[in-house]
């Protein structure tokens, strides 16, 4: 306040005659001071170049309102005066910024320059942290006495803003490290039974220990297999919901064949439930209304073994061989 009234002060001693004048509406100053050019159009210019306040910091704004503007402009000779309190001026200091991004990039870089994995990816302690420069420097970063526990998986290290040239800007900083791996997830949603191709697969980062035992990490675990259920896309998906596409579904009319190394033997049956090749599926032999066990052999083919080579039927019967026989 004592440095704004200097201010005022020096400049009414130097004011002459009023000039007329009109206010601007916004200002962007470069220097660290705001002159009186910047508030106000048709001075001279001598008045024009006339530092009036301290500029905001880099990045930072202020808003000059109605009654400090129109002190300025009666200290200063100008003829302006506010039509209303509404009246004002906001005043930004022009900058580069220097982003969160270019942060968590830099000490990144300096940890893999340490022999770090390639797939660590930083949370800083301050998520939104990041700093402002005054218009023209250089919005990089240098990082300096990096700090590594293994065991907590953090870090520490100082950034030098900007990376060359003078020093601006020294602050130590905090981040968590992270080994991140790359799972293969669905693009869109799926229906089950829908079989999975190439254009179906994006991929999602996740930390390594997020990751639940049975998620599908390969993505040939998932291209050519069908979904067990509906799976929402950009999500981890669990081995349990794919499985190799369905060959005999549930309710199809499937011929049972029973063989051994001297006949063949054949019968009629519908699928009580889905399967893939080589799955075993539950079968209702339509002629005896007995209910067995078989394999997927192929698209309405089930297989059963001869007497005392395959599981017990799940309904008492009196064998599986003279099941699938009648």
């Amino acid at each position: 306040m004592i440095r704004f009234a200097a201010l005022l002060l020096a400049a009414t001693l130097l004011t002459g005659p009023a000039v007329a004048a009109t206010l601007k509406p916004a200002a962007t100053v470069h220097g660290d001071q705001i002159l009186l050019g910047d508030l106000f159009d048709g001075l001279t210019a001598d008045q024009a170049m006339r530092p009036v306040m301290i500029a905001p910091a880099p990045g930072r704004q202020a808003g000059l309102d109605a009654p400090t503007l129109t002190r300025l402009a009666a200290a200063n000779g100008i003829g302006w005066a506010a039509t209303s309190g509404a009246d004002r001026v906001q005043v930004e200091r022009a900058s580069v910024e220097v982003t969160t991004q270019a942060i968590t990039d830099g000490l990144r870089n300096a940890m893999l320059d340490t022999g770090a994995a390639d797939g660590i990816e930083l949370l800083l302690d301050n998520r939104t942290l990041s700093f402002f420069l005054p218009a023209g420097n250089d919005a990089s970063v240098r990082v300096e006495k990096l700090a590594y526990d293994a065991q907590r998986a953090r870090l520490t290290a100082d950034l030098v803003i900007p990376a060359t040239g003078p020093e601006q800007i020294r602050q130590t900083v905090g981040a968590r490290v992270v080994d991140m791996v790359e799972l293969p997830v669905l693009a869109r949603r799926m229906a089950g039974g829908e079989v999975i191709g190439e254009g179906d697969i994006t991929y999602i980062s996740q930390p390594r220990d997020r990751v639940q035992a049975g998620t599908v990490t390969d993505v040939s675990e998932m291209i050519g297999k069908s979904l067990r259920r509906a799976v929402a896309p950009n999500r981890a998906v669990n081995g349990r919901d794919v499985r190799e596409p369905v060959v005999v579904g549930r309710g199809q009319t499937v011929t049972i064949q029973l063989q051994s190394s001297v006949m063949t033997l054949t019968a009629s049956g519908r699928a009580l439930t889905d399967g893939a090749m080589g799955e075993l599926v539950r079968i209702v032999n339509t002629s005896s209304n007995r209910v067995i066990e078989a394999i997927v052999a192929g698209p309405n083919l089930v297989t059963v073994l001869p007497a005392g080579q395959i599981a017990a039927p799940i309904t008492p019967s009196t064998g599986m061989a003279k099941t699938a026989a009648r």
